[in-house]
């Protein structure tokens, strides 16, 4: 069994301030492990204050309040995970907590958790902190003794059943939490709720991302409630679509939206986004880096083909990843697909001459034909059991079969399709 490390940083430190209402000035006061920020009033010393801390059973610290925790991975076992916030405060409060999920390597996920009960995930916006993937929330009412908020659920986390590589960059294989406290009514207006003005403040942290203004984009009704992109008619680089357009929910980029932008690099989808339309991002040649919706359900064809994709992340909710939707990206590295895939289409990964190595996800049922065709670069595939249909047409037309590998449980359909096609294959347990 080979093995490697997950390593877990972990943020700590304490925050003793006063808030106080005076002069006809209110003022709110915010906090944040690792790096404390204060805002307020004119204050009365010593009458409101908030603590938090955020720590870990076994994390040494240091002065900055930062320790980090090293776990060997143990194939299909799990161990014990225990990131705690503690919150003493006088003033009701938010309390945030931002996770850093980077445990997924070479498309398989590594690592895998729930969040425990009682944190709220915050939609809508994005971290300016890139490695930030997901934030909680909860509200703390004002009780000067400790409360002690556990983060994952059991305080357990579970490892991949299959661990292949011999060694983890632990760069590229971390899970961290940093936690953020602000106070339920800074400058709150009335029309603006609680958790709107606490968002507005965590923006102020310089930890939220800015989006697009809404005129830079045209959009169609969908319903009362719910709009789609249909053209993105800004100049910027990078774009950040905002959630909502016109007080609608944005649910999906339709056909064409960003077609054959060439100024585009970056684009960040928002969550509230379920579906990407046939052509979406097609002929984006310098779109390097996408952050697709975690409720993504639908990715129609072609979304993504001609564009400069360096790296992709199917979301779970994803069954089928329709024809040509990631095809002709020549700078295309690394594709993390989770389980809940059911099929990919045909030409999926076509002309991809950057890919090397593939790790198809367990309860794959199909390989559409010519998925690989042209992938010039490619080594290895691993190829679940689950997989019995393997197209109409040669998924590997165009590549090194010289220097090609398909890897697959012994006496599975990808054994027999490796050796009818005059691929090795390689039999993994």
């Amino acid at each position: 069994m080979q093995k490697g490390k997950v390593l877990s940083i972990v943020m700590a430190s304490t925050l003793a301030a006063t808030l106080v209402a005076g002069a006809g000035t209110f003022a709110y006061l915010q906090a944040n492990t690792g790096t404390i920020t204060n805002k307020f009033g004119k204050a009365a010393e010593g009458e409101d204050y908030l603590l938090l801390k955020l720590e870990e059973t076994g994390v040494t610290l240091d002065e900055q309040g930062n320790g980090e925790k090293s776990y060997t991975i143990k194939a299909g076992e799990q161990d014990d995970k225990d990131p705690t916030v503690t919150v003493t405060n006088t003033i009701d409060v938010f309390t945030f907590v931002e996770i850093s999920d980077k445990t997924t390597l070479e498309g398989q996920k590594l690592v895998k958790y729930a969040v425990d009960n009682g944190w709220t995930e915050l939609t809508g916006i994005y971290c300016a902190d890139e490695n930030v993937t997901d934030i909680f929330y909860r509200i703390v009412p004002a009780d000067a003794d400790n409360k002690i908020f556990s983060v994952i659920e059991s305080d357990k986390i579970n490892y991949a059943g299959k661990v292949t590589k011999n060694e983890i960059d632990e760069n590229n294989v971390t899970l961290a939490f940093q936690a953020h406290c602000i106070q339920t009514t800074p400058f709150i207006t009335d029309s603006e709720t609680q958790l709107e003005a606490a968002i507005a403040a965590y923006k102020e942290l310089g930890r939220a991302v800015n989006y697009e203004p809404e005129e830079n984009f045209t959009i169609d009704e969908i319903d009362d409630d719910t709009v789609a992109v249909t053209l993105y008619k800004g100049s910027s680089s990078v774009v950040n679509i905002p959630p909502t357009i016109d007080g609608k929910t944005v649910v999906s980029i339709d056909t064409k939206a960003f077609y054959d932008n060439g100024t585009v690099t970056k684009i960040t989808i928002p969550s509230t986004v379920t579906e990407v339309g046939v052509g979406a991002f097609s002929k984006t040649p310098n779109l390097a880096q996408v952050k697709v919706s975690k409720n993504l359900t639908n990715l129609w064809g072609s979304a993504f083909k001609e564009s400069g994709l360096t790296d992709i992340t199917i979301p779970a909710g994803i069954k089928t990843l329709t024809d040509s939707c990631l095809s002709d990206n020549p700078n295309l590295v690394t594709v993390n697909m989770t389980e809940g895939l059911e099929e990919i289409g045909n030409n999926v990964f076509a002309n991809c001459t950057s890919l090397k190595t593939m790790f198809l996800p367990e309860g794959l049922t199909k390989l559409g034909g010519a998925a690989f065709n042209g992938c010039t670069s490619l080594e290895s595939v691993t190829i679940p059991e689950s997989v019995t249909d393997f197209g109409e047409s040669f998924n590997f037309e165009g590549c090194n079969l010289t220097k090609l590998t398909i890897r697959g449980v012994a006496g599975s359909p990808a054994q027999t399709y490796a050796e009818n096609n005059g691929i090795k294959f390689e039999a993994i347990s």
